[in-house]
């Protein structure tokens, strides 16, 4: 048993650090428990695993989402209204992509993608974009500058999330600073806008385990599982959003590139 919840505490971990961090949570989700030979917790694990880094990012984001909601419900014309009206009409335009790219296309990606070798390619992929963002963005924009088709794009980007090894968070980030943002700003819209997909995602999971039993030991396994993933999540997006204030992501592009390449050169020799 003490096996079985330290595997839960780990995945926990992982899910909550790198759903967060640019760093792919899927795609480490797949190395961890190939390179471990970890069992597959199944869908309720999954599944409680995206509710807790959802509310993780309710609760770090809570006075946005107040705002938001508040203001789309009085319709009052000052400016702090007017912006966070906005800023909700883009999080749903950019939450319309990743949403059709699920059901479209997740169960295909899901038997098809999941093995080291395409993860580690991506990882090595997600990398270079970091760099090539890095060296042509220019900062000059704020949130309430994007337009339509730059919250699109953003979705569009977020949506190739879907492929395990491509970061959500760092495909959202690099489109953002591509169209102007600060690296902290594009940050903190990544994760707004992470919000509703992590949300529909562990819904969605917990939808097709209606006719599954739970058993003591899996609600146990569970608990574990969520609490580490919500509190993990917690810390890394506090992390990154101050990261990105002073530096750059360059460290992310390195990590992904190296792990990526020494992951191929495990999976050859």
């Amino acid at each position: 048993m003490i096996n079985e919840y330290l595997q839960a505490a780990i995945l926990g971990a992982v899910q909550g650090l790198s759903e967060f961090v640019p760093i792919s949570s899927s795609g480490h989700l797949v190395v961890v428990r190939e390179l471990f030979h970890l069992p597959d917790q199944g869908l309720a694990f999954d599944a409680v695993l995206h509710l807790a880094t959802a509310l993780a990012v309710l609760i770090y984001f809570w006075a946005d989402w107040k705002s938001m909601m508040t203001n789309f419900f009085t319709r009052r014309q000052v400016r702090e209204a007017k912006q966070a009206r906005k800023l909700l009409g883009l999080i749903v335009i950019t939450t319309v992509p990743a949403i059709g790219a699920g059901l479209l296309w997740a169960g295909y990606l899901e038997a098809q993608l999941r093995n080291i070798t395409i993860v580690a390619s991506l990882m090595i992929l997600t990398g270079l974009f970091f760099i090539l963002i890095e060296r042509i963005s220019k900062p000059h924009r704020d949130l309430n500058k994007l337009t339509f088709f730059d919250a699109l794009s953003i979705g569009l980007a977020q949506a190739l999330a879907i492929l395990p090894g491509i970061s959500r968070s760092g495909a959202t980030i690099m489109t953002g600073m591509y169209h102007g943002l600060k690296r902290d700003t594009a940050a903190r819209y990544a994760f707004l806008a992470a919000g509703p997909i992590v949300v529909l995602a562990g819904f969605y999971s917990l939808w097709q385990l209606f006719s599954a039993p739970v058993s003591n030991i899996e609600i146990v396994e569970l608990a574990i599982g969520f609490i580490t993933s919500l509190l993990v999540g917690l810390v890394a997006i506090h992390f990154l959003l101050s990261w990105l204030k002073q530096n750059r992501l360059y460290i992310f592009a390195g990590y992904l590139i190296l792990a990526g390449a020494g992951l191929i050169i495990f999976r050859l020799f």
